[in-house]
């Protein structure tokens, strides 16, 4: 089958790493001997630049798109040509400078169209911005009329499929494609004395892994390490990750003086975070119960589960079914439940041993990213069946 993946963010660029959903799902269906093509939308500066490109190498071929509204004519142009040569046109998000073109290029091509929806969108928009006239427009319009023109649509969470069938989806023709974990990049095997030695880190280490950007729940993290950090001298926190909430987190550190025993490493290429979560006693997910969250198939906990770590996460969404009895599940919301798993966890070498080993063990049985692109392959046969008049 010939695949044109079309993604509205840029695969080669630190600053939005989120795009490995798309790449680890586009290796997978080239090994399984799948052709694949991802045209993917270049992030620039305010000032036109380019910059901060990550030098990667992919079994795929990428196709470079320039992202902008005023692009969305001549992006879809562009890719009706690549449309011509694939079987299947698989967009993710509802971004309207790359939905829209792929929308119009599967039209024009009659090729079956195949919606990955992986967040909900609006939710997050509005959790940022106090505009619920853009919000109207550019998500809640657009999750709900491209549900309309697919064929079949993958959600990576319970939360999302709800919303489907809300908005009277068929649940035939929906496919559950929650995150997965690369099983051989992140494991229990990988080594992270290299990371250790470079940042000085000697104590028992407590991690945060994920882009600090909107719908950032960091703060607690935060404030969890200040209260251990206030009791005990054995342990060191690490938030590893960039965005452009960075300085909030750090200042709110600074505030609560968290100074010492807390660190920042600012963005990190993907390929180096085996190595942060491997240097980790205990890894953290924390978050607050809203409507966005609920949506949500957090990457940083498959990830954590692969690599074999006791995990400490909100209670909240998919996160109690995801993690099962592999994990310590804590209110949303509360730094102190945070905290309190964290203690006891530190104080007890053989509990995070045998959470470890029950959360690689349920990674292996149901979060690889193979059985991930097994599903959408299934879905990619039912948008062509529906799509060539055989069944509906």
């Amino acid at each position: 089958m010939k695949i044109v993946m079309v993604h509205p963010h840029d695969l080669y660029h630190d600053l939005e790493p989120w795009t490995v959903r798309i790449t680890y799902l586009a290796q997978e269906l080239v090994r399984a001997g799948h052709e694949v093509k991802v045209v993917y939308h270049e992030y620039r500066s305010p000032d036109g630049k380019r910059a901060e490109v990550t030098d990667r190498s992919f079994p795929f071929e990428t196709i470079p798109f320039q992202r902008h509204p005023f692009h969305i004519f001549r992006n879809a142009g562009k890719l009706e040509k690549v449309a011509w040569w694939a079987d299947v046109v698989h967009f993710q998000k509802c971004s309207n400078y790359a939905a829209l073109p792929a929308v119009a290029a599967a039209f024009y091509q009659g090729r079956p169209l195949h919606y990955d929806w992986d967040d909900w969108e609006q939710a997050i928009y509005e959790q940022d911005n106090n505009n619920p006239i853009a919000s109207w427009i550019y998500f809640q319009q657009m999750e709900k009329h491209l549900l309309r023109l697919a064929d079949t649509v993958s959600v990576a969470s319970s939360g999302l499929r709800e919303l489907c069938e809300k908005l009277r989806f068929p649940k035939e023709r929906t496919f559950s494609i929650p995150v997965g974990a690369d099983l051989q990049v992140f494991q229990p095997s990988v080594s992270g004395r290299e990371v250790r030695q470079r940042y000085g880190w000697r104590k028992k280490l407590v991690i945060y892994q994920g882009q600090i950007s909107g719908a950032n729940y960091v703060h607690l993290f935060i404030r969890a390490a200040q209260i251990i950090l206030g009791k005990r001298d054995d342990v060191d926190f690490v938030i590893v990750g960039g965005g452009d909430k960075l300085a909030d987190a750090q200042e709110l550190a600074g505030s609560l003086g968290v100074t010492a025993g807390l660190f920042f490493t600012d963005k990190v290429p993907h390929e180096m975070v085996p190595q942060f979560i491997a240097a980790a006693d205990v890894a953290v997910a924390c978050f607050e119960d809203n409507k966005q969250v609920r949506c949500k198939s957090p990457l940083k906990v498959k990830e954590y589960m692969a690599s074999g770590k006791a995990i400490v996460a909100s209670r909240v969404g998919d996160l109690s079914e995801m993690l099962g009895d592999c994990g310590k599940l804590v209110a949303p919301d509360s730094f102190l439940e945070i905290a309190a798993a964290l203690d006891a966890l530190l104080d007890d070498d053989e509990e995070r041993n045998r959470l470890g080993k029950k959360a690689r063990e349920r990674a292996e049985q149901y979060y690889s990213w193979s059985k991930s692109a097994e599903t959408l392959v299934e879905a990619y046969h039912k948008a062509l069946h529906i799509h060539h008049g055989i069944t509906r």
